[in-house]
């Protein structure tokens, strides 16, 4: 019993460990410099940009002649909890331009688009994303998709030019086809006339996500995220990963830089991806860059203050900045006074509160990165003919259902690669294995009941009842061994009485006496405990970033089962403090999981030996120690305990005394 209650502690330890390493992620790396840095130009091209529409019946997006890039994109079957409009799910990440009269620098970007192409060398003799290309009418295509083609003929005497394609397949019921988020696209590089030498030969380009996918506030899933899928002999083997932490690496352009063959680049959030795949020839390498978080900075800044104050902090901020650009110099707090109906004390007050909490929130907002695909066009001299690369662009949600399909594969390495084998823990319990297999039986459950909480409480209970047998053979292997254990008491105590200043020899001695009458613990006693972890891992891992249970309801308050339950929402952190700073809505869930589960250790037997009361006293305080660290962690997890605990203390109250355990001490 000693043996099996210090492992049951480590292995919880060891859980412990992993829901924290979870929590923060692997981190950034540092940037590597293998390519000398190029200033991005601010000017503002000549032309006015334009924007055009492409739709079909999954995708609605929208492009611009500024580089012939995609600067929105929505997904017509998904919405937000708030909102019935398509989900956004990219927009354009806003430039980070040097102050007005100063030169640009590292920290510096422009305008970032979805599907942004640009060669890094500036042979072609402009820059191909800052620059407006000639964009075409949208033109029908057989399939019921639509076509765009933007063209761009180049200062040294190339023609480039990009064709943008939307499927319109159906299936035989006339529903829209997953291939419908296949967005195809062609890339060609040819002689427009006279081709400058410069120019001639194999002409490097980068095609890029664009760092603009929306990103989902987890505290246990870090994200957005980019990564590369390396191929070996065919086969995506790894998937190299960069996660922006929010500091400015050493290289913002390239602050991670991958050499070798890939299959695909893809930008991810918790349940969709941005991702690019090239149909021809395998990627040359990867590019990450690091994009700053505008969005997340306004957000950062605000949360640094009480609720009561964000809205004139939000006035304030507003007013300074609309002051600034039309005059020119920072306002007096006269004019700022005036601007939002402030004294002009509180007016100054609150702006230089703005100030600092923006110059720190600015060091943590680099949160944002894109990824780009190197690959090659060859050029040759007038008259010879151009050459196209073929691309395509995944827009849409992280379903196995969808990216294990003959049209999408290796996409599919997402999810085995990043979510269920990115970490030592998650390949040490087998959860790229185990946890689409809890996924397959919870949704083979949802098909029955229409109810994905009632699926996870039916999973449960299919869980507890494959244990049960040997739960119950370890029961009795275990009760047989405390009985005997129970007779050599007498023995054991004039042991102690005799060596009690010695507790090498009084060791020596137990053992010897243990030895004599053969008993030792028994080795499948610890059998139960190691199997059910695996099972808490995998629903983790399968909870943590499963989009079947996105904005899922169970019953009562509880409305999306991949979310707290949060019965009561406090509108923000109800104190800036350890540990509790987190907490930002009441969530019964985690709560009553943890009353169950210190119910269901009390319910357990009481050992005799002090040293194993002692064990199972530490014990109890692992439930109230994974109820803090879980606590804002999905609901249909805190399900799964809530479940398994209950039927544990049915087990111990119920089926005990109906069907006793055989060898064991009545009343235990």
């Amino acid at each position: 019993m000693k043996s099996r209650s210090l492992l049951t502690l480590v292995v919880w330890g060891i859980l412990a460990l992993f829901i924290m390493k979870t929590c923060v992620g692997e981190g950034e790396k540092p940037g590597e410099n293998l390519q000398s840095f190029r200033a991005e130009s601010f000017e503002s091209p000549p032309g006015e940009e334009s924007f055009t529409v492409l739709e079909n019946d999954l995708l609605w997006t929208k492009w611009t002649t500024l580089g012939g890039a995609c600067v929105e994109a929505r997904l017509k079957d998904f919405h937000s909890s708030s909102s019935e409009e398509y989900l956004l799910l990219f927009k354009s990440v806003p430039a980070q331009a040097p102050p007005q009269g100063s030169s640009p620098g590292r920290e510096h970007h422009r305008r970032r688009d979805g599907l942004r192409l640009f060669e890094p060398e500036g042979r072609l003799g402009v820059n191909l994303d800052v620059v407006h290309w000639k964009a075409g009418a949208v033109q029908s295509t057989s399939d019921g998709g639509s076509e765009l083609i933007f063209q761009l003929d180049t200062p040294t005497g190339v023609r480039m030019e990009k064709v943008v394609r939307f499927s319109g397949l159906r299936e035989a019921d006339n529903s829209p086809a997953d291939e419908q988020r296949l967005v195809q696209v062609g890339v060609t590089a040819e002689p427009n006339g006279e081709v400058s030498s410069v120019v001639v030969g194999d002409l490097n380009l980068r095609l890029a996500t664009g760092g603009g996918i929306v990103a989902e506030p987890d505290s246990f899933y870090p994200n957005p995220y980019a990564a590369a899928a390396r191929l070996e002999y065919d086969k995506v083997e790894e998937m190299e990963t960069y996660n922006p932490r929010g500091s400015l690496p050493q290289r913002r352009d390239a602050a991670e830089k991958w050499n070798g063959q890939f299959a695909f680049v893809v930008e991810g959030s918790k349940y969709f991806l941005n991702l690019i795949r090239p149909l021809d020839k395998p990627f040359r390498g990867a590019t990450a860059e690091v994009l700053f978080d505008t969005d997340g900075f306004e957000a950062g800044v605000l949360q640094r203050f009480e609720p009561e104050m964000r809205e004139k902090l939000q006035k304030v901020a507003w007013a300074d900045n609309q002051l600034r650009q039309e005059n020119g110099t920072q306002p007096s707090s006269e004019s700022l006074s005036q601007a939002t109906g402030l004294g002009s004390a509180e007016a100054r007050r609150l702006r230089s509160a703005w100030y600092r909490a923006a110059e720190e929130q600015a060091q943590e907002s680099w949160k944002r990165a894109s990824v780009a695909g190197d690959f090659r066009l060859h050029v040759g001299q007038a008259g010879t003919t151009g050459e196209t690369q073929r691309f395509e662009w995944y827009l849409g949600p992280k379903d196995p259902g969808i990216l294990s399909g003959p049209s999408f594969r290796p996409m599919d390495m997402v999810i085995a690669k990043l979510d269920y084998g990115g970490s030592f823990f998650y390949r040490m319990f087998f959860t790229g294995a185990i946890a689409p297999t809890i996924l397959w039986i919870i949704d083979f459950f949802h098909t029955i009941t229409g109810n994905w909480g009632v699926a996870i409480i039916l999973m449960t209970l299919l869980v507890r009842a494959l244990m049960f047998p040997i739960n119950r053979t370890s029961q009795t292997k275990m009760a047989i061994y405390q009985a005997k254990v129970g007779k050599l008491k007498p023995k054991v105590e004039k042991i102690n009485q005799k060596y009690a200043k010695d507790p090498t020899k009084k060791q020596q001695a137990t053992m010897e006496l243990y030895r004599e009458h053969k008993l030792s613990p028994p080795i499948g006693g610890c059998l139960p405990i190691l199997l059910q972890f695996p099972v808490f891992i995998g629903l983790f891992a399968a909870l943590r970033c499963s989009i079947l249970m996105r904005q899922e309801p169970f019953a009562l308050w509880i409305h999306d089962l991949s979310r707290p339950d949060a019965l009561i929402d406090f509108g923000g952190p109800i104190a800036n403090l350890p540990l509790i700073s987190s907490v930002t809505t009441l969530n019964i869930l985690p709560l009553f999981m943890v009353v169950l589960w210190v119910w269901h250790q009390r319910s357990m037997p009481k050992p005799t030996d002090p040293q194993q009361a002692q064990m199972q006293k530490m014990m109890t305080f692992m439930p109230i120690l994974f109820g803090v660290m879980l606590y804002n962690y999905a609901a249909g997890l805190s399900l799964y305990m809530i479940t398994s605990s209950a039927l544990g203390i049915f087990e111990q109250k119920v089926i005990k005394k109906k069907w006793p355990v055989p060898g064991a001490t009545p009343g235990k």
